[in-house]
């Protein structure tokens, strides 16, 4: 297994990138370095809408089969979903799990471009992250990442 990693700073934000199966790395819409300036608009904007965000931020993306077992070992079900998102804590990062296989499945699926369903599929990541479920309070926190993404022009 080869291992990318890209590390960018906001602030007091540490955010590291890592590619767990690089044979899958093309399917990434974003070089790595327009990848960690999107984390770090999105964990602006968890700040700038009152919403928690961790001091560092991982995000490892993974292969359907990864996903697989990540979500069946954590979430209890089965199969791969697009991402996971695990607050962390004091001494622990946040981390954001990716399924690269799904993100790209699923913007053939719901006819979206590539950058752009990934930064929906961060964004939502990052609801979680801010300790959110899913609703509208969800839904806002996730449009203001989304939002801050477009206004950045990383999309």
């Amino acid at each position: 297994m080869e291992d990318a990693s890209a590390e960018a700073r906001h602030g007091e934000n540490e955010v590291r990138i890592q590619a767990h199966y690089a044979a899958h790395a093309w399917l990434l819409p974003l070089g790595r370095r327009e990848l960690a300036r999107l984390l770090r608009v999105m964990l602006r904007a968890l700040d700038e809408n009152g919403a928690p965000a961790p001091d560092r931020l991982e995000l490892h993306l993974l292969d359907d089969a990864a996903m697989s077992v990540a979500n069946l070992r954590f979430m209890g079900c089965m199969g791969p979903t697009n991402i996971l998102s695990f607050p962390g804590g004091e001494s622990l990062p946040g981390i954001l799990l990716l399924s690269l296989d799904t993100l790209a499945r699923e913007c053939l699926l719901y006819g979206q471009e590539p950058a752009e369903h990934l930064a929906r599929l961060l964004s939502h990541g990052m609801g979680h992250l801010a300790g959110l479920d899913h609703g509208v309070a969800m839904d806002r926190l996730c449009a203001a990442c989304f939002a801050a993404a477009r206004r950045a022009a990383t999309l």
